[in-house]
């Protein structure tokens, strides 16, 4: 997860498996998720559309290409300088109807002036 306070943009990448993904195995089992926009400086919470990427292959030219979808929405909650959350909502693509929340926590330092 990125936040910047310069522009100020939020971007996270998410990588999971499909409902049964055990089941279906390999390449096809795999999901990958981003997050991503802007939010005003300060606040604990930030809404951001979650999208979903098919196809296509890590750093190799394949067809078919690789596509991106909306299919949620996410929300970041800050609870400290160190523990955030991320609450997710499917509302489309192959996690649909699905929901739930993720603890987050901060490998590095906290930057200086980050008051919890």
């Amino acid at each position: 997860m990125e936040v910047n306070s310069s522009v100020p943009y939020v971007f996270f990448a998410w990588y999971t498996y499909a409902p049964n993904g055990q089941q279906i195995g390999g390449a096809a089992s795999q999901r990958w998720y981003t997050g991503q926009g802007a939010y005003q400086v300060g606040t604990r919470s930030i809404t951001v559309p979650l999208f979903q990427t098919t196809g296509g292959i890590f750093d190799v030219p394949s067809t078919p290409a690789a596509a991106t979808a909306a299919v949620g929405n996410a929300t970041i909650i800050f609870h400290d300088c160190a523990n955030a959350s991320l609450n997710y909502t499917f509302t489309g693509g192959s996690n649909e109807g699905l929901s739930g929340t993720i603890a987050l926590t901060r490998v590095g330092p906290a930057p200086a002036g980050c008051a919890a």
